[in-house]
């Protein structure tokens, strides 16, 4: 009779809890897409890539200089006294290091610009989440870039309301 009553009440809880959370509603936004998608976002990546490709430029310079350093030792190798091999040696790895500075370097100004050029639109764009998901009702609306959610039918998915509704406000020029 226990048993019975156990299983009757573990039945019971189990339909309460899914009827429950079929008063639930639950969205999902994936702000990268978000990000790459609006206008102010797409300008943004171009800005990056522009100042990407001038950076590229300069760190192609300085590794076809020391391509032509290294291959420059290579063939006085036999020909330069040891004092001579050893200088040249030396100025090849200095300039090797500054090649690894600079990369370093571009690469941490690269990720500053792009905090700088995205972090005001992706504010905004979660301020936008917020404001939609209280305007509609959602109990939880989770960013689907995270890999948190596996699945999900495209019915739940904020994502385009959110770039169209981005795209219609209107933000300061930068």
């Amino acid at each position: 009779m226990k048993k019975v009553l156990l299983i009757v009440g573990l039945i019971t809880s189990i339909l309460a809890g899914r009827l429950a959370m079929a008063q639930e509603k639950v969205g999902l936004v994936d702000l990268q897409r978000a990000l790459n998608e609006v206008e102010e976002g797409k300008a943004a990546k171009a800005r990056l890539k522009a100042e990407f490709d001038q950076k590229q430029k300069t760190l192609d310079a300085l590794q076809n200089d020391l391509k032509a350093m290294k291959d420059n030792l290579e063939k006085q190798k036999l020909v330069l006294s040891q004092d001579a091999l050893k200088q040249k040696e030396i100025e090849y790895r200095d300039k090797f290091v500054e090649l690894q500075k600079k990369l370093a370097e571009f690469r941490s100004e690269l990720q500053q610009k792009e905090a700088q050029y995205t972090g005001d639109i992706i504010l905004a764009l979660k301020q936008l989440v917020s404001e939609v998901g209280a305007r509609d009702k959602f109990t939880l609306v989770f960013e689907k870039g995270q890999d948190v959610v596996l699945y999900a039918p495209t019915s739940t998915d904020l994502t385009p309301a959110l770039i169209q509704l981005y795209n219609s406000k209107p933000h300061p020029k930068k």
